[in-house]
């Protein structure tokens, strides 16, 4: 089931995997500054497929978190894809009110999305800071593909 988030909905998500060190997405500050403000954004579980709800993760036979895609609008427009791990009750928690048609469409758009949050963000990097969208980056802040990967890099 895809969920409609608004950016604060999405940072808490993100705060809340840095939280509990879940590794997946960029970290909820970055995302503060370079989220639409106003922004729709949207969320579905899309686990790879070794890690998919009802597989054993190796810890008792249950999955502690499902790896799920994100479809972003970023602050210049832009839609990227990127990945953020959600607990099964945090997830379960959020409402749900978009058909289900529309979400079978914006699932394949978030999985057809190729621009990902690593890549706008290596890109957005030369201009970033307090002037141009209230962050401030530091060397250690870099994008890394680790940290924003929605999947092998591609170009536009």
């Amino acid at each position: 089931m895809l969920k409609a988030l608004d950016t604060e909905a999405i940072c808490i998500l993100l705060a809340e995997a840095q939280r509990l060190r879940l590794s997946l997405g960029a970290s909820e500050s970055w995302m503060r500054a370079h989220l639409a403000g106003d922004g729709v954004h949207y969320l579905v579980p899309d686990p790879a497929s070794y890690y998919w709800p009802g597989n054993s993760n190796g810890r008792g036979g249950r999955i502690e978190w499902w790896q799920c895609r994100l479809l972003l609008r970023m602050r210049d427009g832009t839609q990227v894809s990127s990945l953020v791990a959600v607990l099964p009750e945090t997830f379960a928690a959020l409402p749900s009110v978009l058909p289900r048609r529309e979400q079978l469409r914006l699932f394949r758009q978030a999985r057809a999305t190729k621009r990902d949050g690593y890549l706008w963000g290596r890109d957005h990097l030369a201009e970033c800071g307090p002037q141009t969208c209230g962050y401030e980056p530091r060397a250690a802040e870099a994008p890394s593909p680790d940290e924003y990967s929605a999947g092998p890099e591609t170009t536009d």
